[in-house]
């Protein structure tokens, strides 16, 4: 017995993986009621039953050190007093199908102390194993450690005359009497993991979740009314009545603070789910690795990035739209044709007429193709070939032009970091405690960096009052979430005035955020992706956005206006002034041959 438990302490001390060998078995001689007996051949049992083939990470006391099972499982074991969470791989502590026992024979208040520390530990599947029968085992379910697991069971011992059998209860945190009795330990009953560990969390009994929320975050959560209201909102009411649940709003957070991480403590609502008792936040927060690191965080469901919004520049004259259908380029090709094809026509003409050539005729000929107007002469056939390409060159600028003289043209805009870092323009944002000025001060990129350098902050008194005041003043382009953005153009009715630029930065997945270690997480994981693959939640998102779709049918112009044609009018002005300078031209040659 000394050799074989010389040879486990010593694989144990050095840290190692322990595959208990097939022979040796211990004998445990004077125990009370055979309780060590029972325990050992309950492991055994449970090794080579529905935990077979699995990693298990097993923690005793000093009482219980002996009672390794044999079999095919592979064991990672400590006693408590030499635990160190840093020596054990962190996927043996936590993950979806890691398996942990603890086993004791007296309160285990200091293990379960120094994993409360530990943001490692979590493994899905524990299993409680009390070797004594006096000890109240059962107040060891409602530990926090234990209760992050998705999957709790706790085995007693109970002696029933000269038989030790084990109990198997479970937590069921939602329900007012939380302890379930699944019966008592058989292994023909108990084969599989399904068997042995149920569902704690099939649905939330009826409780109530505390929102760390902030009602300023269109059109996810924003006020409305008395209340508020947001496509995440729509989402969670359905998550509500799928999982038997239902929720408190908070409207502002108290520190009005959005959620960062400053010096090492979380603010906004983020820090209400540390400090606060907050259950769940639904505002948009991006996943990063700090944020990864201290909450639990569900599937991602929509991708956001941070945008600029800037105000249009002036257009251009809208008396220039008869010049946009065709470039510069374009518009030197065709004069070239056009002047070469005079020439040519001419050239062949007095090639064959020989005599009395009336150059004239022949370069309006030209030049009627251009206006469509004219016909084709005696002789002049080989001119089809220009007239059909006119027919093509004009139609194609008849058809681009409906466009220009409808919507209007502006010149170059911003539209990279590069380029707003590089103008006069200033960046600002509200001061409500988001990360992004201090990622763009501490920013590595150049652009990013010169963004920080000019970033004005203004207060969240007035709302974003001054934020739009600073762009309609051509002096700032103001960045925040680009969902957030559009709600701020339709909000202030200046969608016609202001534009998003194309780039963002900061983009990133967004996702809900729980309590770290929070064992109903897949839970609200599992129903809120449903959702997104099934669309649901793209159409919440577009039903918040109707008086935009309306506003944006309004911006639509209908019908021509006198502004948007007065090129046409100057070019007719133009040319009655050229016609007339003409006739008079004209007028006083023939005089002048008169007298």
């Amino acid at each position: 017995m000394a050799g074989w438990c010389g040879v486990l302490l010593g694989m144990l001390a050095a840290g190692v993986r322990a595959e208990i060998p097939l022979h040796h078995l211990p004998h445990f001689d004077g125990e009370p009621n055979g309780v060590l007996s029972s325990a050992y051949s309950l492991l055994e049992e449970l090794v080579s039953g529905p935990l077979q083939d699995r990693d298990i990470l097993l923690l005793h006391d000093e009482h219980d050190r002996h009672l390794m099972p044999r079999g095919s499982a592979r064991l990672l074991v400590a006693s408590y007093d030499k635990f160190n969470e840093n020596h054990y791989p962190t996927h043996y502590m936590r993950g979806p199908d890691r398996v942990a026992i603890l086993l004791f024979s007296t309160p285990p208040d200091t293990l379960l102390q120094h994993l409360a520390l530990s943001t490692s530990w979590n493994p899905s599947f524990l299993l409680l194993i009390s070797t004594n029968v006096s000890l109240p085992s059962v107040t060891f379910l409602d530990d926090g450690v234990v209760q992050r697991s998705r999957h709790v069971v706790l085995l007693r011992p109970i002696v029933k005359g000269a038989a030790v059998t084990f109990a198997m209860l479970t937590s069921f945190p939602f329900r007012s009497n939380p302890h379930v009795h699944l019966g008592f330990w058989n292994e023909t009953r108990f084969r599989t993991m399904a068997g042995l560990f149920p569902d704690r969390h099939p649905n939330m009994e009826g409780a109530v979740l505390r929102l760390g929320s902030w009602c300023d975050d269109f059109p996810f959560i924003y006020l409305h009314g008395d209340g508020c209201a947001g496509a995440n909102l729509d989402a969670l009411d359905l998550i509500a009545t799928k999982l038997n649940f239902s929720y408190d709003v908070q409207k502002m957070t108290q520190d009005e603070n959005w959620g960062a991480l400053e010096d090492g403590r979380w603010t906004g609502m983020l820090g209400d789910l540390i400090y606060n008792g907050k259950h769940l936040v639904i505002n948009v927060f991006l996943v990063n690795y700090e944020r990864w690191r201290d909450f639990d965080t569900t599937y991602p469901y929509y991708a956001e990035g941070f945008g600029f919004l800037s105000r249009l520049p002036p257009p251009v004259p809208q008396w220039r739209s008869l010049m946009y259908p065709f470039t510069a380029d374009m518009w030197l090709v065709v004069i070239a044709c056009t002047v070469a094809v005079c020439i040519i026509s001419s050239v062949l003409s007095a090639l064959i007429v020989k005599e009395n050539v009336d150059y004239s005729k022949h370069i309006l000929m030209v030049c009627g193709g251009v206006m469509r107007q004219g016909e084709l002469q005696e002789g002049r056939g080989w001119l089809a070939a220009w007239w059909l390409s006119c027919i093509i060159i004009t139609t194609a600028y008849t058809t681009n032009l409906i466009a220009f003289l409808t919507v209007p043209v502006y010149p170059s805009r911003l539209e990279t970091v590069a380029e707003l870092a590089l103008s006069p323009y200033r960046l600002t944002m509200q001061d409500y405690g988001n990360f992004v000025p201090d990622a763009l001060n501490q920013s590595q990129d150049a652009s990013l960096a010169a963004l920080g350098r000019k970033l004005d902050l203004f207060p969240i008194d007035n709302h974003y009052d001054q934020g739009v005041e600073s762009i309609l003043r051509g002096t700032h382009v103001l960045t925040e979430t680009y969902a957030y953005l559009t709600n701020l153009q339709i909000q202030y009715n200046i969608t016609h005035l202001t534009y998003l630029m194309k780039e963002q930065v900061y983009s990133g997945h967004v996702s809900w955020f729980l309590p770290k270690n929070t064992a109903y997480t897949y839970r609200i994981t599992h129903v809120l992706t449903a959702l997104r693959e099934a669309g649901v939640l793209r159409k919440l998102f577009r039903d918040h956005f109707p008086h935009a779709e309306a506003d944006n049918q309004k911006a639509k112009t209908s019908q021509l206006k006198v502004g948007q044609l007065q090129g046409a009018f100057l070019l007719l002005l133009l040319a009655h002034t050229v016609s007339f300078t003409c006739f008079v031209v004209e007028f006083l040659w023939a005089r002048k041959l008169q007298k």
